[in-house]
């Protein structure tokens, strides 16, 4: 794939996929499959997918009103400017989904790698861990007097409000998950 510049997008640190990315995943998913079976790719069966009827597909997939955030626009090599969308975790997996469960789990797995990198994916545990790591190597360096005081104090603060949050956000409430349906389990 070519490199691009995406542009009119509110930044965030959550890793994303643009819709370029998607249909690049597809058409090599496509492609295997098709190489699998001893045939050419494009061919009958196994349709090269073109990026406007991927975009096309994402209001129908995401709801008209949900697809509408994820809309942005890239630039390509030649300078000129063409619609996109960057997609994060939840809806590139809702997308592949409406292709195939393999690519599902292949962009699942490319978004959880992503997540990993950017330190934006972790569990509670591993930020608790982190947190205790970050703690005992600021108690040792404080242990020179003067100048690591400072910092010292410095550390603690933010220490502090990161054990907070790690705290509040172990809190929360499960029962979002689901879409906030209350599931029960009956006899």
């Amino acid at each position: 794939m070519t490199k691009l510049s995406v542009i009119n997008n509110a930044t965030s640190e959550q890793p994303t996929m643009t819709s370029l990315e998607m249909v690049d995943y597809i058409n090599a998913d496509r492609k295997a499959k098709a190489e699998i079976e001893g045939l050419s790719f494009p061919c009958k069966k196994y349709r090269k997918l073109q990026h406007k009827d991927f975009l096309r597909k994402v209001p129908k997939v995401l709801g008209e009103n949900q697809s509408a955030k994820f809309y942005a626009d890239y630039i390509d090599n030649k300078g000129r400017s063409y619609p996109c969308c960057k997609f994060p975790k939840r809806e590139a997996c809702l997308m592949a989904m409406s292709y195939s469960y393999e690519l599902q789990a292949q962009v699942f797995d490319h978004m959880t790698e992503l997540e990993a990198e950017s330190g934006f994916g972790f569990t509670i545990q591993q930020l608790q861990h982190m947190l205790a790591v970050a703690r005992k190597a600021s108690d040792e360096d404080s242990s020179d007097a003067g100048r690591r005081l400072r910092k010292r104090q410095d550390d603690l603060a933010i220490l502090n409000r990161a054990e907070k949050l790690i705290g509040d956000i172990s809190q929360m409430a499960l029962g979002l998950v689901g879409g906030g349906k209350v599931l029960t389990h009956e006899k």
